[in-house]
């Protein structure tokens, strides 16, 4: 076994989140000198007041021309009691870096993550990660990807809600790295004297962030409390015109009343 390539692999892992379970059994497949082997991992994740099981298979290939074993890619499962909602998803390694195995869950779930990435002709360009309903031939989900062209700004989205977490510099920017890795963060709503907890996420599609209750329910994002104000303006307008028309209705009944009155008092003489 090249210890080497262990030790590195051992590293690629630990920084893809997977820590160091899976150690033992990579020592033991090199020593075995296998062609190509996946080591299975299952995690569990936090989301309220619940817990998500991911299953993972990471996948190892060894080079034709020695005794060097890479990290290719790996294969997550969101898992779910009915085997029909699961979301699958191969993810691959690039030089070493790739989506993490938190992000892996985050993006099964429905979250966006961004990421700092590489086009083909090796320049660097970051963009939010969604996976899309729709799958690709390979039997994946189609990555939808949102550039910086985009606009969509997380911090700026944060600070149109009353969260007491952005009350200084330091937290708003670890707020701000958890979302951007797709968490889904619990925070403190500060509104009216009285404080709430409630858990947040970035939707780069629709420029905000989706706020959900300690039941996980999402919560209203503001449009109607928008359109109610819109709907009082326009009812505060329907009324001034309707009073200018009372007003003009009037004048000009009494105009015409007038106009009777004289003529009435013309017929008479």
């Amino acid at each position: 076994m090249n210890k080497e390539n262990a030790d590195y692999l051992k590293e690629r892992l630990f920084f893809l989140g997977f820590g160091d379970k899976l150690n033992a059994e990579l020592e033991r497949k090199m020593q075995a000198g296998e062609e190509k082997f996946k080591l299975p991992m299952v995690a569990e994740f936090t989301k309220g007041d619940k817990k998500d099981i991911v299953e993972y298979s990471v996948d190892f290939g060894k080079s034709k021309q020695n005794d060097i074993y890479f990290l290719n890619n790996y294969r997550a499962t969101l898992a779910k009691p009915d085997p029909e909602q699961e979301r699958s998803q191969t993810f691959y390694i690039n030089k070493g870096k790739g989506i993490t195995a938190k992000e892996a869950y985050n993006l099964l779930d429905g979250r966006a993550v961004h990421k700092d990435l590489t086009n083909k002709e090796g320049e660097p360009y970051h963009a939010w990660l969604v996976l899309n309903t729709k799958k690709e031939e390979n039997g994946n989900h189609k990555i939808q990807q949102y550039h910086s062209a985009w606009g969509y700004d997380v911090e700026k989205s944060l600070h149109k809600h009353p969260i007491k977490e952005l009350a200084d510099t330091t937290s708003t920017t670890n707020l701000v790295k958890s979302m951007e890795k797709g968490n889904l963060q619990q925070v403190t709503f500060s509104r009216e004297g009285k404080e709430e907890k409630m858990y947040i996420e970035a939707n780069p599609k629709d420029k905000i962030i989706n706020v959900y209750n300690e039941s996980m329910q999402k919560q209203f994002q503001g449009v109607r409390e928008h359109k109610g104000e819109s709907e009082g303006r326009r009812n505060e307008n329907s009324k001034e015109v309707g009073s200018k028309k009372t007003d003009k209705k009037e004048k000009l009944d009494e105009e015409d009343g007038k106009e009777k009155k004289s003529k009435g008092r013309k017929i008479s003489v």
